[in-house]
């Protein structure tokens, strides 16, 4: 009976591993964040596992990568996972040639991108009435860059069209959610 039992824990441990090992891969090969079910839907092709386990088997490759102070970490962001190379490393990384952030937002569009991200959905209207300034071209801008996308239209004569942020948008900050913006009175400080 013990031997049973002890094959039955040593398969397990080699599901998890095998498992650990696909979602490694899976995140080495992507350049964005592998949403959870997109995960799940890989991993499952080879051993279905509940999501509790999925999620605990990914927390322990995060941990695994602080325990063995890696170069880089396993974060959650913009809703999905992505590994990412720790802050300290970022001159070396640089000098390598593949900061992928060489074109900065101007002002005026971080000023445009913070009023959609805090106010959102919201019209061009309501943007230029917030700034004093015509907003289009910054608007056209922050759209190709795929930073913000129209969410619907306003239900007011004209119908003008309501823009919120994108999940490029918080891969681009780093955040999870919208949830992890600072607070608007932090900003103002």
């Amino acid at each position: 009976m013990i031997n049973f039992f002890e094959n039955e824990v040593e398969n397990e441990a080699q599901i998890r591993l095998h498992i650990k090992r696909v979602i490694e891969a899976l995140l080495f090969a992507s350049n964005e964040p592998v949403p959870f079910n997109k995960i799940r839907e890989i991993t499952d092709t080879t051993q279905t596992l509940p999501p509790k386990t999925l999620r605990s088997i990914i927390q322990t490759l995060q941990d695994e990568y602080v325990a063995q102070q890696r170069a880089f970490r396993l974060e959650e962001i913009a809703q999905g996972f992505v590994l990412r190379t720790r802050e300290e490393f970022s001159p070396f990384i640089e000098l390598l040639g593949r900061n992928k952030r060489t074109e900065k937002l101007s002002q005026a569009a971080a000023e445009v991108l913070a009023i959609i991200a805090y106010k959102q959905p919201i019209t061009r209207p309501q943007i230029d009435a917030i700034r004093g300034v015509d907003s289009s071209g910054i608007i056209c801008n922050l759209l190709d860059r795929l930073l913000i996308q129209p969410v619907g239209k306003l239900e007011v004569a004209g119908r003008p069209m309501l823009y919120g942020i994108t999940k490029d948008f918080l891969q681009y900050y780093g955040l999870r959610d919208i949830k992890e913006l600072p607070a608007l009175e932090n900003c103002l400080d």
